[in-house]
């Protein structure tokens, strides 16, 4: 199942700065086509839902490169699917695990976009001096080439390495989270919080944080 996620995650990340086509980068989208051709739709779009929500403040506007939410829903999924998970607890690992998947993807694609800037000269170059009319094509087609090839590789290790986790996890905790107490509901009001927060308003942020000691609070000493 990794090996699939791995293909699918390189195609659909190229969507995020390389190959527009609106939306279709956002794990709501990428929940809907995985749950249709691998199954346990339900699942896969309430994974999707939660990082959409969660991720909801950050957009891709100028220089700014928000996390990978690609990065961690296919990981989620993949693992999930692979693990063959069907419990919402136990769904909560490859969930959390999913999390530093979207830094990482992050500070890839920085690192990505540095070194594709050097292509920048080359560009001048031959506008100054057209004898090839061909170096478009080819710094682009290289450019395309890499990151396909490095989200690949990327997602290869990440998803491998995080399921080895989750089954070392699962072999010797699993009774244990199989056996605590949470609902999508819990996970998608926590995940909430995300579209709260791009309304970007400080009262609303002070509130929420208020709210979220409190909560907390009664939660330790037992009124819910």
């Amino acid at each position: 199942m990794v090996r699939h996620g791995r293909f699918f995650f390189a195609l659909f990340s190229l969507f995020r700065f390389s190959v527009s086509l609106g939306l279709i980068e956002r794990p709501l989208v990428i929940g809907l086509f995985w749950g249709l051709f691998v199954g346990n739709l339900e699942s896969s779009l309430f994974i999707a839902i939660f990082y959409e929500l969660l991720w909801l403040d950050f957009i891709p506007v100028g220089t700014f490169i928000p996390p990978h939410m690609t990065a961690a829903c296919f990981t989620a999924l993949a693992i999930s699917s692979y693990c063959g998970l069907d419990s919402l607890p136990l769904i909560v690992l490859p969930l959390v695990l999913g999390l530093p998947m979207a830094w990482l993807g992050a500070k890839l694609e920085r690192t990505m976009r540095d070194r594709l800037n050097r292509s920048y000269g080359g560009v001048l170059q031959w506008v100054r001096k057209p004898l090839d009319i061909n170096v478009p094509g080819k710094l682009l087609m290289g450019s395309l080439v890499s990151k396909i090839l490095s989200n690949w590789l990327f997602f290869l290790v990440g998803a491998g390495v995080l399921t080895l986790f989750t089954r070392f996890a699962l072999s010797h905790y699993g009774p244990l989270l199989a056996s605590i107490k949470i609902s999508w509901t819990h996970l998608l009001i926590a995940a909430s919080v995300g579209g709260m927060l791009a309304l970007r308003l400080r009262s609303l942020y002070v509130s929420v944080a208020a709210g979220a000691v409190v909560l907390g609070i009664l939660r330790f000493i037992g009124i819910f």
